[in-house]
């Protein structure tokens, strides 16, 4: 009996310096912090990934259109590049190259147009295009915005 009672003791004695201890100690260094995550978020590596194949498939399109269509894609930037056309420089060619910036709902055009006839070239740039989604008596259409007069300083 003499035994377990100088047990308890001891015991007794272990759980209260312990707990003097803690009581110095600051909470940090008993629970210490989780180490940050240096990871990219998963909505961010889904988008990447999507990018990617996009402009994979994008190439492909361009291959086996033997350069007449030609995209590229730059989620994160939320922009666009396409380019259409072709033919010969002698006879007669067309090209249409654009840049397209999605924001507020609206994609920004930029485009410029490339048209040579017989060895005659002429380029020239198209005002910038605001294009948007609406609706009439329940049809959906794409609405297209283009500045008559457009000021500069």
């Amino acid at each position: 009996m003499g035994v377990v009672w100088g047990m308890r003791l001891v015991v007794v004695i272990v759980l209260a310096s312990a707990g003097v201890a803690y009581a110095d100690d600051p909470m940090d260094k008993r629970w210490p912090a989780l180490p940050t995550d240096h990871l990219p978020k998963v909505e961010d590596v889904m988008l990447d990934r999507a990018n990617d194949y996009g402009n994979v498939a994008a190439e492909k399109l361009d291959s086996l259109t033997h350069d007449v269509i030609g995209l590229h894609f730059d989620a994160r930037g939320q922009r666009a590049r396409m380019r259409l056309g072709g033919g010969n420089r002698h006879y007669l060619e067309l090209r249409i190259d654009s840049d397209w910036l999605f924001t507020d709902g609206k994609a920004k055009v930029n485009a410029r147009v490339e048209l040579a006839l017989a060895g005659h070239e002429v380029d020239f740039k198209l005002p910038e295009m605001d294009l948007s989604e609406d609706s009439y008596k329940g049809e959906q259409m794409v609405t297209v915005n283009v500045p008559l007069l457009e000021k500069r300083f």
